[in-house]
């Protein structure tokens, strides 16, 4: 390991560091067993026996999972509940052929059991390690050291024994772990990621649990990986102004308690998924954390009803595949900079440790900026559109940008000064979900030199997101616009009843270009298409 970190920083000090952005997974899959039959499967993952685990379960299941990560939007994935280095490779392929590529991948070798962790980054892997916990069919916790732009980052993934033991088989884990923890250097940058079979406030909700309580009410979590202190969970302002690197800061507290779960287990809400962080990562050197960017991942799709869309079986989740579902956990992510870290301008912490200096920026900036929570002060931002509290602002001469739900002190048609505190990608669209301190300059009392006009360009122009077309003509085709010289651009109604009939020549007017995994023309409101010829 010596020898591989020399050579990365020896690369650092010979080439400048690239700043960049990265976001970091981790997702328990629920069971992804390969096809090969190794004596070690669950009876109901025997393939092509009587419960239907078979290629085509097998597909769907890959498919579906590939489908969540994919949406993710992560750099790095930790993978729990892997059976094999072949369903990995499945997976990945899945993943590739979908045009999302994890050049580097890697499972633990011990199988303690049918299933372990594994992990999919688009950073080399340095180094991988594997650390033993005593006892019978327990799992392997990885270690991983990973090359960000020439920046080493030690990843520990773990899966821990579930709550079918007690508290003591958990503290196994958190001792091996804390162990290797203490044996970093002072100032090494590292994660703690995946399913710890633990809330993040275990020591408040399993004390009365004579089941799960034999530790005298210490648990692994949080009394042996110092995640609380003198019975409160460690904040970020103890994290950062401890004198040594002892306590450790679970994310989930940066989410209203009623997001506070990953899975659902009877009608009760558990936080088994978690991302710890170390207080390197909340200092001016090496990988920092990007303030309040944590997050469970909760689409609709990862739901049925009201409970999380598990990977489905008859009798209860006893018997046969059924080809449908996900996982039974929700994945969880957070994004991490080679910038130094800031706080962001609403955390209370920001007067502390470091500071939280606001810096002037263009909005063009914005679209190559880090996401998550941010500092940037706008100035002359003309609203272009307005629907709701959703907004478009535009610089003259400059970018339009999309406001996401807090737009509803702005008014079409002012200019106005303001700071963007939160950024966020959705599907690929670059929005601004939060703002402040805004304060009107003047009004535009021609917005035409605002609008886009050049109606035969390629609209589905990566530069051209959230512009705002003042007229556009066409002919309707089965959801696309056709225009220009044999153009097309996907249209989307936000009211279906608004759809023309099929080969309708009509006429958008003031139409944003969204884009939702591709570029699209969205009709909001009444007044924007106009019928020419059906």
């Amino acid at each position: 390991m010596k020898l591989g970190l020399s050579i990365i920083i020896l690369l650092s000090l010979l080439a400048p560091l690239e700043a960049g952005t990265f976001r970091v997974a981790s997702y328990n899959v629920q069971n992804l067993f390969d096809l090969t039959q190794a004596g070690t499967e669950y009876r109901e993952y025997i393939p092509n026996a009587g419960y239907g685990w078979n290629i085509k379960t097998f597909e769907i299941k890959v498919a579906n999972i590939a489908t969540v990560i994919k949406d993710l939007h992560a750099d790095i994935v930790a993978l729990q509940e892997i059976e094999s280095k072949k369903a990995l490779t499945a997976l990945r392929k899945r993943l590739k052929d979908s045009g999302v590529d994890y050049p580097y991948f890697e499972i633990a070798r011990f199988r303690g059991g049918a299933i372990r962790c594994a992990i999919l980054s688009k950073f080399p892997i340095i180094q991988k390690k594997e650390l033993r916990i005593g006892g019978k069919f327990t799992r392997n916790i990885l270690e991983m050291t990973l090359d960000i732009n020439g920046t080493p980052l030690v990843l520990f993934v773990n899966h821990w024994k579930s709550k079918r033991g007690p508290e003591s088989l958990r503290i196994a884990y958190a001792e091996r772990l804390k162990d290797e923890i203490d044996r970093l250097k002072e100032d090494t940058d590292f994660i703690l990621v995946g399913d710890f079979n633990s809330n993040y406030n275990e020591y408040e909700t399993f004390v009365r649990s004579r089941r799960l309580n034999n530790t005298a009410g210490i648990t692994g979590i949080n009394h042996v990986l110092k995640t609380v202190k003198d019975s409160r969970m460690v904040s970020e302002a103890i994290l950062t102004k401890q004198a040594e690197n002892e306590y450790l800061y679970n994310l989930w507290l940066e989410l209203e308690n009623t997001r506070r779960w990953s899975y659902n287990f009877f009608g009760d809400r558990n936080s088994p998924d978690s991302i710890i962080l170390s207080r390197g990562l909340y200092d001016d050197k090496g990988i920092s954390y990007i303030d309040n960017s944590f997050d469970r991942f909760d689409p609709d799709y990862l739901f049925k009803g009201n409970t999380i869309y598990r990977w489905q079986k008859t009798k209860g989740g006893k018997g046969k595949h059924l080809g449908k579902g996900y996982s039974d956990h929700l994945p969880v992510f957070a994004d991490f900079s080679t910038d130094p870290f800031y706080f962001s301008a609403d955390n209370p912490v920001a007067s502390g440790a470091v500071s939280s200096a606001v810096r002037e920026t263009s909005i063009a900036a914005l679209y190559t900026s880090r996401v998550g929570s941010v500092n940037y002060h706008l100035k002359d931002c003309a609203v272009i559109y307005r629907n709701g509290n959703n907004a478009v602002i535009k610089q003259k001469n400059g970018r339009a940008v999309f406001i996401y739900k807090v737009g509803a002190d702005l008014e079409y048609g002012k200019i106005y000064n303001l700071a963007v505190t939160m950024l966020y990608d959705y599907y690929g669209l670059r929005e601004i979900t939060g703002i402040g301190d805004i304060r009107q300059t003047g009004e535009a009392v021609d917005l035409a030199p605002y609008m886009f006009g050049k109606t035969s360009a390629d609209l589905s122009g990566p530069d051209l997101q959230s512009e705002v077309i003042s007229e556009i003509k066409g002919v309707y085709r089965r959801g696309y616009l056709y225009y220009g010289d044999n153009r097309k651009i996907k249209l989307y109604f936000k009211n279906k009843r608004m759809k023309p009939e099929n080969g309708s020549i009509v006429s958008l007017e003031h139409v944003r270009i969204g884009y939702h995994q591709h570029p699209e023309l969205l009709i909001e409101k009444t007044g924007q298409i106009r019928i020419i010829r059906q």
